[in-house]
Order: structure tokens, then C-alpha cells, then sequence
């Protein structure tokens, strides 16, 4: 299912509204929540590995650093990938150093931020490939890090977000996930429980188009046609599977879509068709506009979203994720 065009302002009645369903879904039939799910102020400090190897693709070292809480607050903890931004062709997982901690100092999150495969030498869908090797892989690790391989959440920033949607929406597709090896068990899978995109393109069609200046047309193609390895109106194939909209259904997990109101690189207006598609097909979704803002942002607000919303879906605390508007304090470094 897929929603587009929707104004920005009907999008926001919808947004006044989610707060309080899910206080409602909270307080009915909501499943009981882990231990601990407490929120207090208690803090960890953050064990770093760097520099592991997560997979070997195309002749590639992909490496991840592991970060960890010291002392846990349980046995097992819920585990988030991040994905860089960089417009698919530059980053660092040193990207992830930045938003991580906070989390893994509660001391209830494994925190891992991985490099990925880029443009123009490997073209999409290689960089989905990698996420799913690198959520792959964290199950696979579950015993040396403490992780309960049943509850991973992905999270990426821009062409990260971009990425991390798409993987959140297509993960455990047979097709996708490949046929086990003759005689040997099914690897495990790449699913995810929950999926956190600042400010990524959901539907890359519409991102293409949203460039209407010369020069920004010049750059979307700078971006785009190394990404589809060629333009992008060229290859609707490909542009439709790195399109998150257009995989939505009922099965997927629950979303946390964070985006700028004034941001000139990627459309608010797409996270706001996103959030639309998402409700349409049954999935919780919260959408936080980031006030007045651009590409790109930080704030302690933002950061205490994104923690009660993994709270939420990943210990089912019993709390309300607000999707009132926030405020960035900076953007990333």
C-alpha cells in the first residue's frame, strides 16, 4: 500500500492524533513488558570493540564497532545497527559514535554502526546486501556480545534511512534471504523488530523528481545515477526496490520516521507519505517533524525519542512515544 501527494498539513492531524492511540494500544492488549523496561537515569558505561569484521563482499572487508554497556542491565539485550548517511558514497561507521552511546549507556542496548559498500564501484542494491549481512551477523554473535537475536532494531540517518527502511520492509522475503546450503540450516534471518530513518528518501522516484533547478537536478543526478548505475528514469526497476513505500504491507515492524520541516535535500513531504503508507497497512508508525529545520540534526529531545520509542517496541514499555514537533539543537557534527 502506498499514499502519495499528501499534504503536509492533513499529515499532521494524523500526527495529533498517534499519541494517543498508542496510549490506548499501551493500555489494551498491549503484550507485558520485559525487565527491565524502567526509564530511570541509571547509567552504564559504554564498552567500544572496533573494527570487527561483519562480512566480505565483493572483495570488501566490512567492518563494524561493537558497543557495549558495562554492566548491562540484563543478560540479553536488544541490539541497533546504524547506517551512516553520505549519499551513498562516503561515510564512516565513526558516524555512529555520535548517537549510539546514549543509548548503550542505559545500559539496555548493544549498539553496532557498520561501514558499508558505496558508489559508483558498487551500485544498489549492494548497500542493502550489506545491512542485511550486518543484522545477519549480529544474530550470529548473539552469545560473544550478550544480544537476544530477537530483538534487533535498525537505524539510519539520510541515505541510511534510506536503506534501513527498505530493509525493514523487505527483510525475511524468501527471495531476498537466499535458499539455505544444500543440507545445511537456514542462515539466520535479516528481519528486524524495529526500523528509526532520519530524514531518508522512502520513495526514490519522488526524490529523483523533487530536484526542479538546474543545479539541483545536476546533483540529484550526482547522487542517484552511481547509486542505479545509470539515471535513474532509466532503470524504474531498480528505483522501485530502493523505494521503502512500495514494499509496505501488514508484516512489517514498527517505524520511527524523524525529518526536518524545511529540509532542502530530502522532502519533509516524503516521511509524511511514508507515515501515511505505514498507518494505511496497520504498521505503527510515529512521525516527528524536526521544527524549522534542514537536513540533518541532534538535539537531547531527539535523543529521548528515540529511546522511548525502542523502550516501547523492544522491552513494550508501557510508555507513549510523542509525535508532537521537536526542536534540533545542532546538526551532526
Amino acid at each position: 500500500m502506498r499514499l502519495r501527494g499528501r499534504a503536509v498539513a492533513a499529515a499532521l492531524v494524523l500526527l495529533a492524533s498517534l499519541s494517543g492511540c498508542a496510549g490506548a494500544q499501551a493500555a489494551a492488549g498491549a503484550p507485558a513488558p520485559r525487565k527491565p523496561a524502567s526509564t530511570a537515569a541509571r547509567r552504564s558505561s559504554v564498552v567500544v570493540e572496533r573494527g570487527v569484521e561483519y562480512s566480505l563482499a565483493g572483495g570488501q572487508r566490512l567492518l563494524a564497532d561493537v558497543l557495549r554497556p558495562d554492566p548491562p542491565r540484563a543478560a540479553r539485550l536488544p541490539a541497533v545497527v546504524y547506517l551512516h548517511g553520505g549519499s551513498w558514497r562516503r561515510g564512516s561507521r565513526e558516524q555512529g559514535h555520535e548517537l549510539l552511546p546514549q543509548l548503550v549507556a542505559t545500559g539496555r542496548y548493544v549498539g553496532i554502526t557498520i561501514d558499508y559498500r558505496f558508489t559508483p564501484a558498487f551500485p544498489w542494491p549492494a548497500q542493502l546486501r550489506d545491512a542485511e549481512a550486518a543484522v545477519r551477523w549480529a544474530r550470529a554473535a548473539a552469545d560473544r556480545y550478550g544480544i537476544d537475536p530477537e530483538r534487533i532494531a535498525v537505524w539510519g540517518e539520510s541515505s541510511g534511512g534510506q536503506i534501513a527502511s527498505v530493509l525493514g520492509t523487505t527483510a525475511g522475503d524468501a527471495a531476498i534471504e537466499g535458499e539455505p546450503p544444500p543440507g545445511g540450516p537456514r542462515p539466520p534471518t535479516s528481519r528486524v523488530e524495529a526500523v528509526i530513518n532520519f530524514c531518508g528518501p522512502t520513495d526514490m522516484a519522488a526524490f529523483f523528481a523533487s530536484a526542479t533547478t538546474p543545479d539541483a537536478i545536476a546533483e540529484m543526478h550526482g547522487r542517484l545515477d552511481p547509486l542505479f548505475d545509470g539515471p535513474p528514469p532509466e532503470r524504474a526497476d531498480l528505483v522501485r526496490s530502493a523505494s521503502a513505500i512500495h514494499h509496505v504491507d501488514a508484516q512489517d515492524p514498527p517505524f520511527l520516521l524523524m525529518h526536518g520541516t524545511r529540509d532542502e535535500v530530502v522532502p519533509f513531504r516524503l516521511s509524511v507519505a511514508m507515515h501515511g503508507a505505514l498507518l494505511s497497512a496497520d504498521v505503527p508508525s510515529v512521525l516527528v517533524p524536526v521544527a524549522a529545520w534542514g537536513h540533518g540534526f541532534r538535539g537531547a529531545e531527539i535523543d529521548r525519542r528515540v529511546l522511548a520509542f525502542l523502550d516501547r517496541v523492544l522491552w513494550r514499555a508501557p510508555i507513549v512515544v510523542s509525535s508532537e514537533p521537536v526542536r534540533a539543537e545542532r546538526p551532526p557534527d
